[in-house]
């Protein structure tokens, strides 16, 4: 994570009233239309009492709230994954929680009216342009409910979070099982409504993630089965004549599961594909690092050979069939050209958190020797984590940490190693969560007084 370093001179906490705040907030209205000045650029002693009146913020200083809202990574209003990748560094699990959507909304509007207020956007990042609000969660679970029970997607929730504060949201998704007819409904409806310009400008990335840390490929690995054999048919003999299924069957039909589910995922967003809106990424390991077979990119060559050729079966069956997506043998031949151009752009950066950790240790009998050479920026944080607790200053470290809001209120600082809680905490009504996050969160609260860098 690169940032400079920015300081924010900050004495202590006083009060000058709402209409002192009002005039400093004007001269920074007609300042900033010259130069885009950032909230933690401002006096922050001046600005005391802007924030007066706005719920969410009650009984937190300007101070806290610019540090809340800078370089704000996400707003966990959902919490439950449908997926369980070994490589997730989130760790997210199946259980699902939802906040209310009128708490989220609150926040939204309460953000947009201080931006209203200051003539400044109080949101803002000095690494990835984009505000999620979810964290352990996919992108086909991006909805909340109101109290009316009335359901508000992926495409409302990302319009609101881009209005609000500036910053565009995001939809990945690592796929579902293609026999939950519930999932492939919602994937299909998103695909139609963000193929309109007016809800994916919304979106700093459509994204769909494949990558050899599916559990359903692993386990077929492990059990001895080799993509190379992967054939689309099954043999006449074994529908003739079915046998009782040995070990390294179950694998292959383990495997070709898996193979036909990545496929219906491409085959889905497609029609995104083909009005330049997607993107699409493989990720897996270097060779360096060892004990990993079957999870390294060149190993995962053959498996995404099979995964395009069982699109390209898709796409004829649906040429001579309903034609929902592939119109024409010219149509087919963009898809596939398009998919081979995105899926080229392969990545080994993976951080070695979460999951990928216990799977780590899993592959080589307990032990963590070496996982550093997946990422070195585990040293990193553990090196920082370790001037904060002796120094007890925010500028001791030698990064920017990001900022992440949980549906009860509470901030908290991640480096995607370190999960930090502060004592900042914003109103937004909701009961405090017993479990934070499924990573484990360090026992150390940075207070707002050892705050002296935003």
């Amino acid at each position: 994570m690169k940032a400079a370093l920015c300081y924010c001179q900050y004495s202590a906490p006083s009060f000058f009233g709402y209409k002192e705040a009002k005039t400093y907030a004007n001269r920074t209205r007609l300042f900033n239309k010259f130069i885009n000045r950032k909230l933690y650029n401002c006096n922050l002693n001046k600005l005391e009492g802007i924030q007066e009146g706005l719920k969410t913020f009650e009984g937190l200083s300007m101070k806290q709230i610019a540090f809340a809202l800078t370089d704000l990574h996400s707003i966990n209003m959902i919490r439950g994954c449908i997926n369980h990748c070994l490589h997730c560094y989130a760790n997210a699990q199946p259980f699902f929680s939802r906040a209310p959507f009128e708490s989220f909304k609150q926040i939204m509007d309460d953000i947009l009216a201080l931006k209203k207020r200051i003539g400044i956007n109080p949101v803002s990042h000095r690494g990835d342009k984009y505000v999620d609000c979810y964290f352990d969660a996919d992108g086909l679970n991006m909805h909340l409910f109101d109290k009316e029970g009335k359901k508000h997607d992926a495409v409302e929730l990302g319009t609101l979070i881009h209005k609000s504060t500036g910053m565009k949201a995001v939809f990945d998704t690592n796929g579902w099982d293609r026999n939950d007819r519930e999932k492939q409904k919602i994937a299909e409806d998103y695909v139609k409504k963000l193929l309109k310009n007016k809800n994916s400008k919304h979106f700093y990335q459509i994204n769909i993630s494949l990558n050899p840390f599916n559990p359903n490929y692993v386990k077929a690995l492990k059990d001895g089965y080799n993509p190379e054999t992967y054939s689309p048919f099954i043999p006449i003999d074994e529908v003739m004549n079915p046998k009782e299924p040995t070990p390294l069957k179950k694998a292959e039909e383990r495997y070709r599961e898996y193979v036909k589910n990545e496929a219906n995922i491409l085959f889905t967003f497609t029609p995104l594909l083909l009005k330049g809106k997607l993107g699409a990424i493989i990720r897996g390991l270097d060779k360096k690092i060892p004990k990993m077979e079957g999870c390294y990119l060149e190993d995962y060559t053959t498996t995404l050979s099979n995964i395009l050729g069982n699109l390209e079966w898709l796409y004829r069956a649906d040429l001579i069939g309903e034609q929902k997506v592939i119109k024409n043998e010219k149509m087919l031949k963009k898809a596939m050209r398009l998919y081979l151009k995105r899926l080229n752009k392969n990545s080994d950066f993976l951080f070695s958190s979460g999951r990928m950790e216990k799977f780590y240790k899993v592959k080589h009998n307990g032990s963590l020797k070496g996982i550093e050479k997946i990422d070195n920026l585990r040293k990193r944080s553990k090196r920082n984590f370790a001037k904060l607790m002796m120094t007890k200053k925010l500028s001791s470290v030698d990064l920017m940490y990001l900022k992440m809001i949980n549906s009860d209120g509470k901030v908290f600082l991640y480096d995607n190693y370190a999960v930090i809680p502060t004592d900042i905490q914003l109103n937004t009504g909701n009961k405090p969560l017993q479990k934070p996050f499924w990573i484990k969160v360090k026992d150390f609260v940075l207070k707002t007084d050892m705050i002296d860098r935003i």
